[in-house]
């Protein structure tokens, strides 16, 4: 079972390798990115570069002789790239179906996301807050792992660390006083909060332009 298990798990990304003349050959590269083998990039690149000197030669050559060797290293490329793409496909297999590396690629993409939140409600207020970007509290909101804490309900709000019902519904008091906070140090000294509990919301939090009230 364990060895069916692992053939319906084989990942296709080795047949690239057979495109014609080598120019698959950049197969063991997608691979090395994918998995973090420096070792499969290096082989990667070395299959290239076989193939264009091949394609060079091919080009620059005039007599008999080039057109062989062009030939030479166009073939010995492609075949190098095919063998080290199967080779290395077990190993890539396993690591790849790995559950930790699943997580850690997952945790990467998110805090990826929230930097690039972070980056376009800095540049971008109106726009952040269009997507949804800190609105967790909203169906279909782009919230980016993030809270608005100008906008956020006290259910959203009670989401970030350290933030109990009681600090959420003053935020929510306060930033209704106040007409919006402007910033993590403008919240904590509204709030006179501790200063370990707002470095630790410094890349949670975003503080977008008050929604206006829809009116009648």
């Amino acid at each position: 079972m364990g060895a069916t298990r692992q053939a319906e798990h084989r990942s296709n990304w080795p047949w690239l390798s057979l495109i014609p003349i080598g120019l698959g050959a950049w197969a063991p590269i997608y691979a090395g990115i994918r998995a973090r083998r420096w070792s499969w990039i290096l082989l990667g690149v070395l299959c290239c570069l076989v193939v264009i000197a091949g394609f060079v030669e091919a080009n620059a050559g005039k007599h008999s002789g080039s057109h062989a060797l062009a030939g030479g290293l166009l073939l010995f490329g492609w075949v190098a790239a095919i063998v080290t793409s199967f080779s290395i496909r077990p190993a890539y297999d396993r690591q790849m179906s790995s559950p930790l590396l699943e997580a850690s690629e997952a945790a990467r993409q998110r805090l990826a996301e929230r930097r690039q939140a972070l980056e376009l409600a800095r540049q971008d207020p109106s726009l952040a807050r269009e997507m949804g970007i800190g609105r967790p509290d909203t169906p279909g909101a782009a919230a980016a792992g993030l809270v608005d804490v100008n906008n956020a309900s006290v259910a959203a709000l009670e989401q970030l660390p350290g933030v109990d019902d009681q600090l959420a519904t003053r935020i929510v008091e306060t930033r209704a006083q106040v007409g919006g906070f402007s910033s993590l140090e403008d919240l904590g000294a509204a709030l006179d909060l501790d200063g370990d509990l707002v470095e630790g919301l410094r890349e949670k939090v975003v503080f977008l332009p008050r929604e206006r009230p829809s009116g009648r």
